[in-house]
């Protein structure tokens, strides 16, 4: 559970991120979070949240919200999030979000392209 305090901070960040796609919707990040399916990472001016994805031959983290600072971001937060990934057994840390965190993350390669067709 996230306290109404951390929460009231870490919500309009994650609105700001969740504008750019039509999976979510806030309060549904909250109940992911809320579930325990979800973590949410906060830092001083941004937050994640993560989640993870068990396959039957590996152990993945993903990243698939992320707002704010950056350089907060990619800097330090992401120092915090790989090793507890690791601590949870994970083999993978993954990153889903718009093309131009490829030039940001140098360190993550793009072996997939996700296309999607509204039906």
């Amino acid at each position: 559970m996230v306290s109404e305090e951390t929460w009231g901070i870490a919500a309009p960040m994650l609105n700001s991120a969740l504008k750019y796609q039509d999976t979510h919707e806030i309060e549904d990040v909250r109940e992911a979070i809320d579930k325990g399916d979800a973590q949410l990472w906060c830092g001083a001016r941004s937050c994640v949240v993560t989640e993870i994805i068990e396959h039957p031959r590996s152990r993945s983290c993903r990243i698939w919200l992320a707002a704010g600072c950056r350089k907060e971001l990619v800097e330090q937060m992401l120092k915090d999030i790989r090793s507890w990934a690791k601590m949870q057994n994970c083999d993978k840390l993954c990153v889903v979000g718009r093309k131009g965190w490829a030039r940001v993350l140098k360190e993550f390669s793009q072996p997939h392209t996700i296309l999607e067709c509204s039906l």
